[in-house]
Protein backbone atom coordinates (compact mmCIF):
# COMPACT_ATOMS: atom_id res chain seq x y z
CA UNK A 1 0.00 0.00 0.00
CA UNK A 2 0.89 3.19 -0.79
CA UNK A 3 1.92 5.70 1.85
CA UNK A 4 -0.79 8.20 2.74
CA UNK A 5 0.04 11.75 0.74
CA UNK A 6 1.79 14.60 3.01
CA UNK A 7 -1.42 16.77 2.60
CA UNK A 8 -3.54 14.18 4.27
CA UNK A 9 -1.33 12.77 7.10
CA UNK A 10 -3.83 15.07 9.35
CA UNK A 11 -6.72 13.23 8.70
CA UNK A 12 -6.88 10.30 10.53
CA UNK A 13 -8.23 6.54 9.61
CA UNK A 14 -11.61 6.55 10.97
CA UNK A 15 -13.94 3.00 10.91
CA UNK A 16 -17.51 3.06 9.83
CA UNK A 17 -19.43 2.70 12.92
CA UNK A 18 -17.24 5.84 14.35
CA UNK A 19 -17.78 7.84 11.24
CA UNK A 20 -21.82 7.08 11.66
CA UNK A 21 -22.03 7.99 15.58
CA UNK A 22 -24.16 10.85 15.89
CA UNK A 23 -21.62 12.02 18.65
CA UNK A 24 -19.06 12.63 15.52
CA UNK A 25 -17.00 15.93 15.39
CA UNK A 26 -18.37 18.49 13.47
CA UNK A 27 -16.55 18.40 10.23
CA UNK A 28 -13.48 20.55 9.33
CA UNK A 29 -12.89 19.93 5.84
CA UNK A 30 -15.10 19.27 2.71
CA UNK A 31 -13.94 17.75 -0.17
CA UNK A 32 -15.19 19.57 -2.67
CA UNK A 33 -14.18 20.58 -6.58
CA UNK A 34 -17.02 22.02 -7.81
CA UNK A 35 -16.48 25.70 -8.11
CA UNK A 36 -13.55 25.54 -5.85
CA UNK A 37 -11.10 28.45 -4.25
CA UNK A 38 -9.45 30.57 -6.73
CA UNK A 39 -5.94 32.53 -7.18
CA UNK A 40 -7.19 35.10 -9.47
CA UNK A 41 -4.59 37.25 -11.38
CA UNK A 42 -6.14 40.46 -12.79
CA UNK A 43 -4.14 42.47 -14.61
CA UNK A 44 -2.82 43.34 -18.54
CA UNK A 45 -1.03 41.39 -21.12
CA UNK A 46 2.01 40.28 -18.97
CA UNK A 47 -0.59 38.05 -17.26
CA UNK A 48 -2.59 37.10 -20.34
CA UNK A 49 0.77 35.87 -21.68
CA UNK A 50 1.52 34.35 -18.26
CA UNK A 51 0.33 30.95 -19.96
CA UNK A 52 1.79 30.73 -23.02
CA UNK A 53 3.43 28.65 -24.19
CA UNK A 54 5.64 30.76 -26.64
CA UNK A 55 8.15 31.42 -24.02
CA UNK A 56 10.49 30.41 -21.87
CA UNK A 57 8.98 30.06 -18.86
CA UNK A 58 4.87 30.45 -18.31
CA UNK A 59 4.56 31.83 -14.85
CA UNK A 60 0.97 31.30 -14.62
CA UNK A 61 0.58 27.46 -15.74
CA UNK A 62 3.97 27.12 -12.80
CA UNK A 63 1.44 29.34 -10.36
CA UNK A 64 -1.45 26.63 -11.33
CA UNK A 65 0.88 23.62 -11.38
CA UNK A 66 2.04 24.51 -7.88
CA UNK A 67 -1.80 24.91 -6.27
CA UNK A 68 -3.04 21.86 -8.47
CA UNK A 69 -6.62 20.32 -6.62
CA UNK A 70 -5.69 23.17 -3.99
CA UNK A 71 -7.03 26.03 -5.57
CA UNK A 72 -8.06 26.73 -9.34
CA UNK A 73 -5.77 29.71 -10.99
CA UNK A 74 -7.66 31.79 -12.96
CA UNK A 75 -6.32 33.94 -15.46
CA UNK A 76 -7.68 37.68 -15.97
CA UNK A 77 -5.35 39.40 -17.94
CA UNK A 78 -6.19 41.61 -20.74
CA UNK A 79 -3.79 42.53 -23.20
CA UNK A 80 -3.86 46.80 -23.61
CA UNK A 81 -6.08 47.14 -20.71
CA UNK A 82 -5.21 50.01 -18.67
CA UNK A 83 -6.62 50.85 -14.85
CA UNK A 84 -9.52 52.64 -16.45
CA UNK A 85 -10.61 49.80 -18.27
CA UNK A 86 -10.09 47.26 -15.47
CA UNK A 87 -11.84 48.72 -13.25
CA UNK A 88 -15.05 49.06 -15.34
CA UNK A 89 -14.68 45.33 -15.71
CA UNK A 90 -13.70 44.24 -12.65
CA UNK A 91 -16.66 42.84 -11.51
CA UNK A 92 -17.34 40.89 -14.48
CA UNK A 93 -13.55 39.17 -14.31
CA UNK A 94 -14.43 38.37 -10.39
CA UNK A 95 -15.67 35.50 -8.95
CA UNK A 96 -19.03 35.65 -7.19
CA UNK A 97 -18.45 35.16 -3.41
CA UNK A 98 -21.94 32.91 -3.12
CA UNK A 99 -20.33 30.82 -5.59
CA UNK A 100 -16.47 30.71 -5.09
CA UNK A 101 -14.21 31.86 -2.55
CA UNK A 102 -11.49 33.91 -4.09
CA UNK A 103 -8.01 33.15 -1.53
CA UNK A 104 -6.27 35.71 -3.71
CA UNK A 105 -6.15 38.17 -5.74
CA UNK A 106 -2.79 39.35 -7.51
CA UNK A 107 -3.35 42.70 -9.39
CA UNK A 108 -0.63 43.87 -11.90
CA UNK A 109 -0.99 46.54 -13.96
CA UNK A 110 0.62 50.02 -15.42
CA UNK A 111 2.62 48.82 -17.96
CA UNK A 112 -0.05 50.74 -20.27
CA UNK A 113 -0.94 53.34 -18.16
CA UNK A 114 2.87 54.17 -18.28
CA UNK A 115 2.22 54.90 -22.24
CA UNK A 116 3.30 57.67 -22.93
CA UNK A 117 0.23 60.09 -23.79
CA UNK A 118 -0.47 61.20 -27.56
CA UNK A 119 1.60 58.86 -29.19
CA UNK A 120 0.63 57.04 -31.95
CA UNK A 121 -1.00 53.97 -32.22
CA UNK A 122 -5.06 53.45 -31.64
CA UNK A 123 -6.73 54.95 -28.53
CA UNK A 124 -4.46 56.57 -25.74
CA UNK A 125 -4.02 54.02 -23.02
CA UNK A 126 -1.94 56.76 -20.76
CA UNK A 127 -3.60 57.31 -17.35
CA UNK A 128 -2.11 59.90 -15.39
CA UNK A 129 -0.61 58.72 -12.34
CA UNK A 130 -2.35 60.01 -9.69
CA UNK A 131 -5.74 59.21 -11.65
CA UNK A 132 -3.63 55.40 -11.98
CA UNK A 133 -2.93 55.31 -8.00
CA UNK A 134 -6.79 56.35 -7.65
CA UNK A 135 -7.92 53.16 -9.91
CA UNK A 136 -5.59 50.81 -7.73
CA UNK A 137 -7.41 51.77 -4.47
CA UNK A 138 -10.53 51.44 -6.10
CA UNK A 139 -9.75 47.84 -7.15
CA UNK A 140 -9.32 46.78 -3.86
CA UNK A 141 -12.07 48.28 -2.05
CA UNK A 142 -14.49 47.75 -5.20
CA UNK A 143 -17.58 45.62 -3.30
CA UNK A 144 -16.57 42.79 -5.50
CA UNK A 145 -13.67 42.47 -3.74
CA UNK A 146 -14.59 43.07 -0.76
CA UNK A 147 -17.14 40.42 -0.90
CA UNK A 148 -14.48 37.81 -0.45
CA UNK A 149 -13.89 37.17 2.95
CA UNK A 150 -10.08 36.41 4.29
CA UNK A 151 -8.65 37.93 1.02
CA UNK A 152 -4.86 38.07 0.17
CA UNK A 153 -4.10 40.53 -2.04
CA UNK A 154 -0.55 41.18 -3.78
CA UNK A 155 -0.01 44.03 -5.57
CA UNK A 156 2.86 43.68 -8.46
CA UNK A 157 4.75 46.34 -9.54
CA UNK A 158 5.39 46.30 -13.73
CA UNK A 159 8.76 44.76 -14.78
CA UNK A 160 10.94 47.41 -16.37
CA UNK A 161 11.08 47.56 -20.22
CA UNK A 162 13.99 47.54 -23.01
CA UNK A 163 12.92 50.64 -24.81
CA UNK A 164 14.88 49.27 -28.04
CA UNK A 165 13.03 46.40 -28.14
CA UNK A 166 9.46 47.66 -27.36
CA UNK A 167 10.27 50.92 -30.64
CA UNK A 168 11.25 47.55 -33.00
CA UNK A 169 8.22 46.03 -31.99
CA UNK A 170 6.04 48.66 -32.34
CA UNK A 171 7.35 49.91 -35.32
CA UNK A 172 6.45 46.48 -36.87
CA UNK A 173 2.89 47.44 -36.16
CA UNK A 174 2.66 50.82 -36.94
CA UNK A 175 4.79 51.67 -39.93
CA UNK A 176 5.16 55.51 -39.75
CA UNK A 177 6.32 55.65 -36.03
CA UNK A 178 9.76 56.68 -36.80
CA UNK A 179 11.80 56.71 -33.74
CA UNK A 180 8.57 57.82 -31.47
CA UNK A 181 9.53 55.87 -27.82
CA UNK A 182 5.69 54.82 -26.75
CA UNK A 183 6.78 53.40 -23.68
CA UNK A 184 10.17 54.24 -21.69
CA UNK A 185 12.19 53.20 -19.07
CA UNK A 186 11.56 55.88 -16.54
CA UNK A 187 8.18 56.27 -16.86
CA UNK A 188 7.26 52.99 -16.43
CA UNK A 189 9.40 52.74 -12.69
CA UNK A 190 7.59 55.68 -12.24
CA UNK A 191 4.48 54.17 -12.12
CA UNK A 192 6.18 50.99 -10.41
CA UNK A 193 7.28 53.35 -8.04
CA UNK A 194 3.31 54.11 -7.21
CA UNK A 195 2.77 51.09 -6.24
CA UNK A 196 5.17 50.47 -3.86
CA UNK A 197 3.68 53.71 -2.33
CA UNK A 198 0.21 52.07 -2.72
CA UNK A 199 1.12 49.04 -0.30
CA UNK A 200 2.16 50.41 3.08
CA UNK A 201 -0.59 53.16 2.09
CA UNK A 202 -3.49 50.45 1.87
CA UNK A 203 -1.68 47.56 4.05
CA UNK A 204 -1.13 45.09 0.91
CA UNK A 205 2.05 43.58 0.28
CA UNK A 206 3.83 44.52 -2.84
CA UNK A 207 6.06 41.81 -5.28
CA UNK A 208 8.46 44.35 -6.25
CA UNK A 209 9.50 42.46 -9.74
CA UNK A 210 10.72 45.80 -11.29
CA UNK A 211 13.56 46.67 -8.35
CA UNK A 212 14.33 42.99 -8.25
CA UNK A 213 14.95 42.52 -12.18
CA UNK A 214 17.09 46.10 -11.99
CA UNK A 215 19.05 44.60 -8.65
CA UNK A 216 19.59 41.67 -10.37
CA UNK A 217 20.99 43.54 -13.85
CA UNK A 218 23.48 45.03 -12.32
CA UNK A 219 21.59 48.55 -11.21
CA UNK A 220 22.39 50.08 -7.93
CA UNK A 221 18.80 51.43 -8.40
CA UNK A 222 19.91 55.51 -8.62
CA UNK A 223 22.07 56.22 -11.06
CA UNK A 224 20.92 57.12 -14.49
CA UNK A 225 20.15 55.73 -17.27
CA UNK A 226 18.13 53.38 -16.03
CA UNK A 227 18.72 49.35 -17.98
CA UNK A 228 16.52 49.22 -20.33
CA UNK A 229 16.70 52.91 -21.93
CA UNK A 230 18.17 53.44 -25.09
CA UNK A 231 20.86 55.74 -24.26
CA UNK A 232 22.18 52.83 -22.19
CA UNK A 233 24.17 49.93 -22.78
CA UNK A 234 21.97 46.41 -23.92
CA UNK A 235 22.06 44.39 -20.87
CA UNK A 236 21.27 40.78 -21.54
CA UNK A 237 20.58 40.08 -18.18
CA UNK A 238 18.00 42.44 -18.15
CA UNK A 239 16.51 41.28 -21.46
CA UNK A 240 16.28 37.23 -19.52
CA UNK A 241 14.29 38.32 -16.82
CA UNK A 242 11.63 39.31 -19.02
CA UNK A 243 10.93 35.98 -19.89
CA UNK A 244 12.53 33.39 -17.37
CA UNK A 245 11.15 32.18 -13.91
CA UNK A 246 12.33 34.79 -11.54
CA UNK A 247 8.70 36.46 -11.06
CA UNK A 248 7.30 32.97 -9.81
CA UNK A 249 9.69 32.09 -7.23
CA UNK A 250 9.67 35.64 -5.51
CA UNK A 251 6.17 35.24 -5.81
CA UNK A 252 6.14 32.21 -3.33
CA UNK A 253 8.85 33.79 -1.55
CA UNK A 254 6.37 36.40 -0.70
CA UNK A 255 3.78 33.95 -0.36
CA UNK A 256 5.31 32.37 2.09
CA UNK A 257 6.60 35.53 4.44
CA UNK A 258 3.23 36.59 4.48
CA UNK A 259 0.72 33.91 4.24
CA UNK A 260 2.63 30.48 5.14
CA UNK A 261 -0.62 28.73 6.11
CA UNK A 262 -1.29 29.79 2.04
CA UNK A 263 1.62 28.02 0.71
CA UNK A 264 1.08 24.67 -1.41
CA UNK A 265 2.29 21.77 0.75
CA UNK A 266 -0.37 23.46 3.33
CA UNK A 267 -3.54 23.34 1.98
CA UNK A 268 -5.90 20.24 1.99
CA UNK A 269 -6.44 18.26 -1.43
CA UNK A 270 -9.61 19.52 -3.19
CA UNK A 271 -10.61 15.89 -3.79
CA UNK A 272 -8.86 13.01 -1.96
CA UNK A 273 -5.11 10.96 -3.39
CA UNK A 274 -5.90 7.60 -4.91
CA UNK A 275 -4.67 6.04 -2.24
CA UNK A 276 -5.93 7.64 1.02
CA UNK A 277 -8.18 4.86 2.23
CA UNK A 278 -10.15 6.55 4.88
CA UNK A 279 -11.07 9.20 1.97
CA UNK A 280 -12.40 5.78 -0.15
CA UNK A 281 -14.54 3.48 2.64
CA UNK A 282 -17.24 1.72 1.75
CA UNK A 283 -19.32 4.33 4.21
CA UNK A 284 -18.15 7.50 2.17
CA UNK A 285 -21.14 7.36 -0.71
CA UNK A 286 -19.72 9.24 -3.88
CA UNK A 287 -21.86 10.63 -6.46
CA UNK A 288 -25.51 10.27 -5.60
CA UNK A 289 -26.01 13.70 -4.66
CA UNK A 290 -28.70 12.60 -1.22
CA UNK A 291 -27.85 15.04 1.17
CA UNK A 292 -24.94 17.15 -0.05
CA UNK A 293 -27.28 19.42 -1.89
CA UNK A 294 -25.40 19.16 -4.53
CA UNK A 295 -28.00 19.84 -7.17
CA UNK A 296 -26.33 17.13 -9.35
CA UNK A 297 -29.82 15.10 -10.48
CA UNK A 298 -28.43 12.14 -9.64
CA UNK A 299 -30.40 11.67 -6.69
CA UNK A 300 -31.94 7.88 -6.49
CA UNK A 301 -29.90 6.40 -9.25
CA UNK A 302 -27.96 3.81 -7.20
CA UNK A 303 -24.32 4.54 -7.91
CA UNK A 304 -21.95 2.33 -6.39
CA UNK A 305 -19.99 2.85 -3.43
CA UNK A 306 -16.53 2.46 -3.84
CA UNK A 307 -14.74 0.29 -1.39
CA UNK A 308 -10.55 0.38 -1.78
CA UNK A 309 -9.78 -1.91 1.20
CA UNK A 310 -7.39 -3.67 0.69
CA UNK A 311 -6.67 -2.13 -2.11
CA UNK A 312 -9.48 -3.50 -4.10
CA UNK A 313 -12.56 -1.78 -5.88
CA UNK A 314 -15.74 -3.43 -5.37
CA UNK A 315 -16.53 -3.35 -8.77
CA UNK A 316 -13.72 -2.54 -11.35
CA UNK A 317 -15.39 -1.65 -13.90
CA UNK A 318 -18.29 0.63 -12.31
CA UNK A 319 -18.19 4.40 -13.06
CA UNK A 320 -17.67 6.50 -9.95
CA UNK A 321 -19.20 10.18 -10.64
CA UNK A 322 -20.47 13.04 -8.86
CA UNK A 323 -20.54 14.72 -5.54
CA UNK A 324 -17.74 13.62 -2.72
CA UNK A 325 -17.28 14.78 0.85
CA UNK A 326 -15.23 13.62 2.89
CA UNK A 327 -14.06 14.89 6.60
CA UNK A 328 -10.82 15.69 8.87
CA UNK A 329 -12.78 13.80 11.45
CA UNK A 330 -13.76 10.94 9.26
CA UNK A 331 -15.83 9.79 6.28
CA UNK A 332 -19.82 10.96 6.37
CA UNK A 333 -22.27 8.93 5.34
CA UNK A 334 -23.85 11.03 2.01
CA UNK A 335 -27.24 9.09 1.84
Amino acid sequence: MAPTPPSETSIPDRTRDMANQQDQPKPQHTYTLSDGDRFVLFGDSILQQSFSQNVSFSFGAALADAYARKLDVSNRGFSGYNTLQALRALSLCLPDANKANMQFLLIMFGANDARHPNTPGGPDQHVPLEQFKSNIRHMVSHPSVKAHKDLRIILVTTPPVDEQKCLNSDQEKIPHLGQTLRRTASSTATYAQAIRDLGPELQIPVLDIHRIMLALAGHDLVSEPLPGSIDAPTNPTLQSFLSDGLHFSELMQLIQREWPEAMPVNLPLRLPAWDFHPAWKGNARVGNGQGSGSGSGEEGMGIPEYDMDDGERDDGERLVTGRFEGFVSGVKQVG
